[in-house]
C-alpha cells in the first residue's frame, strides 16, 4: 500500500511540474517559484496525516536524511538557475532590469520559506538530535516562527547562536542556505551589471542563454541606448 501511495507521488509530482511549468509561460516566472514550497510542504502533510510513512517507506533514517539533502540541493539549484535565467533575459530591451531585481528578490524570499519548512520538518522528524535552540516551542507554530527567524538568520549570516545545528543533516542543510546567500547576494545582485554585459555577448544557443546581437556590431560601432531600462 506505502509502495503504490509513493508511485501515485512520483506521477503527481510530475504533473504538478507540468502545471508549474505551463503557468509559468501564460501568467508569471514568480509562480514557478513555489513549486519546491508546495512540493515539500505536500510530502510533509502526506507523512503527517498518515497517508504515507517515510519512516517505513525509506527503511533507514540514513536514507531518510539523503532523501531531504538531495531534494534541498536540486531545489538550491533550481533557485540559482532561475536567478541566472533572469539576468540574462534582462538583456533583452523586452525585460526591465528592474522586473528582474523583483523577481531575484521573489526567489529569495520563496527559498527562505523553503528552509523554514525543510528546517521544522527535520527537527519534526529527528528532534533535538538535529537542533537545539532555546524557546524553540513545542507547537507547530512556535517551530515554524523560529525556523523562520533562523532561516533568515541564516542566509543573512548572522548566526546568534541560539538556534544551532547539531547534526550532519542539518549542518549540510545550512551551508547549502549560506551558499546560496552567497551566490544571491554577494554575487549575483552585487554583479548584476557584469552578468548582464557577459550574457549580451553570448551568442544565441551558447551556454550561457544569452541575445546573439551585440548592438556595436550591429549598429556599425555606435551602441544604441534603445532598450536599456531605467533602474
Amino acid at each position: 500500500m506505502q509502495t503504490a501511495v509513493l508511485c501515485m507521488d512520483i506521477v503527481g509530482l510530475i504533473v504538478l511540474a507540468i502545471f508549474f511549468y505551463r503557468v509559468d509561460k501564460r501568467i508569471t516566472g514568480r509562480v514557478i517559484l513555489l513549486a519546491p514550497l508546495i512540493i515539500y510542504i505536500a510530502l510533509c502533510l502526506e507523512d503527517l496525516l498518515g497517508v504515507i510513512d517515510f519512516a517505513t517507506v525509506l527503511a533507514s533514517p540514513a536514507l531518510m536524511r539523503t532523501f531531504i539533502l538531495l531534494f534541498v540541493l536540486f531545489s538550491v539549484i533550481f533557485y540559482i538557475t532561475f536567478i541566472f535565467h533572469r539576468i540574462a533575459l534582462s538583456v533583452n530591451k523586452e525585460v526591465q532590469l528592474k522586473s528582474t531585481v523583483i523577481r531575484i528578490f521573489s526567489a529569495t524570499v520563496m527559498c527562505i520559506l523553503f528552509f523554514m519548512v525543510v528546517y521544522t520538518s527535520i527537527y519534526k522528524t529527528f528532534g533535538e538530535s538535529a537542533f537545539m535552540g532555546d524557546n524553540i516551542g513545542k507547537s507547530l507554530i512556535s517551530q515554524l516562527i523560529s525556523f523562520l527567524y533562523f532561516s533568515v538568520a541564516t542566509f543573512a549570516t548572522v548566526g546568534y547562536g541560539d538556534i544551532r545545528p547539531v547534526d550532519d543533516t542539518s549542518r549540510l542543510v545550512v551551508i547549502m542556505e549560506v551558499l546560496f546567500s552567497f551566490v544571491t547576494v554577494a554575487y549575483a545582485l552585487s554583479m548584476i551589471g557584469v552578468f548582464r554585459q557577459i550574457f549580451k555577448e553570448e551568442p544565441l544557443g551558447g551556454p550561457l542563454g544569452g541575445p546573439g546581437n551585440d548592438p556595436v556590431k550591429s549598429d556599425g560601432g555606435e551602441e544604441s541606448d534603445e532598450g536599456i531600462e531605467e533602474i
